[in-house]
């Protein structure tokens, strides 16, 4: 397997680290720049994908939030863009349900703007009290949710994964929280030959989380996208590079192979400013110079150049004042 893996990397244009080079060659440090739309599932325009969620509230807050003549639920559905609508209450249900459809990022909104009606309507105490009250219900679904149900919100495949392992809600739950290319080279390698899946399945992803950048590369490369439309790799000149926010040109960003004022490679990381505050969730908080590749020797050093953010190296995290 080790073999085949060195194939696999020298097939990609990489030397593997520590193996002698062929034929004369020096080693050579490919840099592949993984946008976040490959990691987030859904991607970074998953607020906009369709989304329908249940709302669920006691009767005298309902009526607060339909409002007169549903004057209060109509100014909601102006300014978020959802369409609402009453459910018919379950047999012995003392609540009342209201569905929410529209994109994420809407449904999110009448969300916050409901839970303020409500405040207004019953007041703060009795909305906490309703809350916890809620709160404890759904807690109680989750006991006995299936982990094929509970792994629903992570990418294709990952419910016929936990079903076909039999992997509980709880750890489902957790599956689904790691990045979408964590999550597909798990359904794609994780095969358990002879002791149980479900105690596999922790050391498993532990294993996954102490390299990931490799096991997303790996994921990548299967997908044949490290060098494709979405991710972009650049090999480093023997000068190095700088690895940095992207530099606007014209209204155009330079791209990996860019080079700067003093003729510098740059390796650029892109941000959308388009999407405003969420930007810095999505992409980071990315520094015009967030860190420096050098070649000394035989080999390649990370130099972080800045001292509050840092860079992580094969995780762990340095600082400018760390050095390479």
């Amino acid at each position: 397997q080790q073999q085949q893996q060195q194939q696999q990397q020298q097939q990609r244009g990489a030397v593997v680290a520590g193996e002698e080079p062929q034929d004369g060659q020096r080693l050579s440090l490919q840099v592949t720049v993984i946008p976040p739309e490959v990691l987030i599932v859904g991607g970074v325009d998953g607020a906009n994908l369709p989304c329908v969620e249940e709302v669920e509230m006691s009767v005298k807050a309902m009526a607060g939030v339909i409002g007169k003549g549903g004057a209060s639920i109509q100014e909601i559905e102006k300014r978020s863009g959802v369409k609402a609508s009453t459910l018919e209450s379950k047999e012995g249900e003392h609540t009342k349900r209201l569905q929410l459809q529209g994109t994420k990022a809407q449904v999110q909104d009448a969300k916050q703007m409901l839970e303020q009606k409500v405040v207004l309507v019953i007041g703060e105490k009795a909305a906490e009290k309703m809350r916890k009250h809620i709160n404890g219900k759904i807690l109680e679904g989750k006991r006995t949710e299936s982990g094929a149900d509970a792994a629903k919100g992570g990418v294709n495949g990952l419910s016929e994964f936990c079903k076909k392992w039999a992997v509980k809600a709880v750890t489902a739950r957790k599956l689904a929280k790691m990045d979408a290319m964590l999550q597909r080279y798990m359904i794609r390698h994780f095969n358990p030959t002879k002791a149980k899946a479900a105690n596999l399945i922790k050391g498993y992803t532990a294993a996954l989380m102490k390299q990931p950048q490799k096991w997303r590369l790996e994921a990548l490369y299967e997908d044949g996208e490290l060098d494709g439309e979405v991710c972009e790799t650049s090999a480093v000149g023997e000068s190095g590079a700088m690895v940095g926010r992207q530099r606007p040109v014209d209204g155009e960003t330079e791209g990996a192979g860019a080079t700067g004022p003093g003729g510098e490679q740059l390796i650029e990381l892109e941000v959308d400013e388009k999407l405003g505050e969420r930007a810095a969730r999505i992409y980071g908080d990315v520094q015009p110079q967030h860190c420096r590749l050098l070649r000394m020797g035989r080999d390649f050093y990370a130099w972080a150049q800045e001292t509050t953010i840092g860079t992580v190296v094969d995780g762990q995290k340095v600082r400018q004042h760390d050095g390479p």
